[in-house]
């Protein structure tokens, strides 16, 4: 007897960067994209348990019990549906109408400590997270004037050649982070004035720490020290920055964290600082589909009683931590 079809086993962003999904996303207006994305993500997600399995365990670290229903988990679901529409409206819409776009609905918070920053040609570490409306922070940012470089992941080839174009139409550079070298580059990018942008939450691209601790969502953890290496190294100012959705606007937060001088680890504080944000925004937070696998897996107190009574999958792949 045939087994039955199954879809292929393709993540969530290789599926939306399906060929005949990047050819629509260039032809069709925003508005229409958006619902076209939606309809695909149900889609999907009706084909991924794991998807709301891991949704659920986020969301009973983050909200409290009476808020853990249907309702919250749809919703879970809708932001990550629009992170992959800015996604690939980022990578596939014309600069023009990015911009136009963004100019339309784009204010910022604290914009004042960085335009300091750009006059005395100072370079500065820009700390974000799968939060909000990320996508666009690189060319909000150059739109500013600003001098940007970002360390940054790609799921398939066909999005880093896109964004790898549209990034040089603008003036950022692109770090990637699977290629030798990148502490020496973001490092240099400092040195020469560019604000340096990278992520907090990027948890399986963490250096554990052998001594230091951070709560994670009431999860203790090894220590990033990922980010503190480039603090010590740079000893540039650095700031939380996130691309805040507010009822079709967005608010480009900056927060101060720190400038170097300190002995302090910044990686803590700027999760910290997040985490306070994501617990006001929990459906902008995106890792919220995939960060309970993580946390469980590698929290320092978890058993496998507490493993199985929050019914996380035990067939899916551990991610391990490293200490290199």
């Amino acid at each position: 007897m045939r087994s039955p079809v199954s879809l292929p086993k393709l993540g969530i962003s290789e599926f939306f960067q399906l060929p005949f999904n990047v050819y629509l996303a260039r032809k069709f207006p925003l508005p229409i994209l958006r619902y076209y994305m939606y309809l695909w993500g149900i889609f999907y997600v009706l084909f991924s348990v794991r998807i709301f399995t891991n949704i659920i365990t986020c969301l009973n670290f983050i909200l409290p019990a009476k808020k853990r229903n249907i309702h919250y988990i749809i919703r879970a679901l809708l932001g990550i549906f629009e992170h992959y529409f800015e996604k690939m409206v980022m990578a596939y819409k014309s600069l023009p109408e990015l911009q136009q776009y963004l100019n339309a609905r784009l204010y910022i918070t604290n914009k004042h400590l960085l335009d300091k920053l750009h006059r005395e040609s100072k370079g500065a570490i820009l700390i974000t997270g799968h939060f909000g409306a990320v996508e666009y922070l690189p060319l909000s940012l150059a739109m500013q004037g600003y001098k940007v470089s970002m360390i940054c992941k790609f799921k398939t080839q066909s999005l880093k050649d896109a964004l790898c174009t549209k990034a040089a139409e603008f003036g950022v550079q692109l770090i990637d982070a699977s290629e030798p070298g990148v502490a020496f580059k973001a490092i240099r990018a400092i040195k020469q004035g560019r604000f340096l942008i990278t992520e907090c939450d990027e948890f399986s691209e963490w250096r554990f720490h052998k001594s230091q601790r951070v709560s994670v969502l009431g999860n203790l953890l090894p220590q990033d020290r990922t980010i503190d290496f480039f603090f010590r190294k740079a000893k540039a100012p650095t700031f939380l920055t996130l691309m805040i959705r507010e009822k079709g606007k967005f608010n480009m937060m900056v927060e101060y964290l720190g400038d170097g001088s300190q002995h302090q680890s910044i990686a803590a504080c700027a999760w910290n600082t997040l985490e306070k944000y994501i617990c006001k925004y929990p459906f902008q937070w995106y890792q919220i589909k995939g960060a309970a696998k993580f946390l469980l897996e590698n929290a320092i107190d978890a058993t496998i009683e507490d493993k199985t009574s929050k019914n996380i999958p035990n067939k899916d792949p551990i991610l391990r931590p490293s200490y290199t």
